[in-house]
């Protein structure tokens, strides 16, 4: 958790939100068409541009990430809206859900096997029955442009990996595909880029 932290919270530390304020485009695209009154869970949600706009629509928001300067962030960007969001401060890898969620969603979440597989598993564990998961992803395609993504492959994903993973759980698959799109979010996802999109309904 340490190495992850230190190397997250020195990014959000830069004045500003390095990648914006405004969400992920995927995301709000299903944030916009989820019933009223909602409880959605943001997984990795470093500086709460997402889980903000989930908020402003009236659900019932939970932001969880490894670097208390990003929760911080996501605090005083809901706060400057007049909202208030619940923050979870924990790695991934330690994660233990005390209550299920309506929708939980992630936009670039990088983790390698086998913490992978765990969090989708115990993410669908504890959705409620209908609930969604909803995620864009960095593709392997991603690893030479300069637009944003780690650069160790192990932390980029492929559709038939995430197929892989979701074919073992209890859930139908909505959408999954790999495309090319463009991201404006701050200086950190600027331009080009190659994602997996992913969205499943518990059964």
């Amino acid at each position: 958790m340490n190495d992850q932290r230190e190397f997250w919270n020195e990014r959000f530390s830069r004045e500003g939100y390095f990648y914006g304020t405004t969400p992920n485009l995927y995301l709000a695209s299903h944030i916009d068409f989820l019933p009223p009154r909602q409880t959605v869970l943001f997984l990795g949600e470093g500086e709460g541009r997402n889980a903000v706009y989930a908020v402003e629509r009236g659900h019932t928001v939970t932001a969880l990430d490894a670097a208390e300067i990003g929760l911080a962030k996501t605090a005083m960007l809901a706060q400057s809206r007049g909202f208030e969001i619940s923050l979870i401060h924990t790695d991934l890898e330690f994660w233990y859900p005390t209550q299920n969620y309506d929708a939980i969603m992630c936009s670039f979440l990088h983790l390698i096997e086998p913490l992978r597989s765990e969090v989708f598993a115990k993410s669908i564990e504890h959705l409620t029955s209908g609930g969604v998961l909803v995620g864009e992803f960095f593709s392997i395609y991603q690893l030479p442009k300069k637009t944003g993504g780690p650069k160790d492959l192990n932390l980029l994903y492929t559709a038939d990996q995430l197929l892989a993973i979701i074919t073992t759980l209890p859930c139908e698959i909505l959408e999954l595909c790999e495309i090319d799109t463009e991201l404006y979010e701050g200086t950190g996802h600027n331009g080009h880029a190659s994602v997996v999109r992913l969205k499943v309904q518990k059964r």
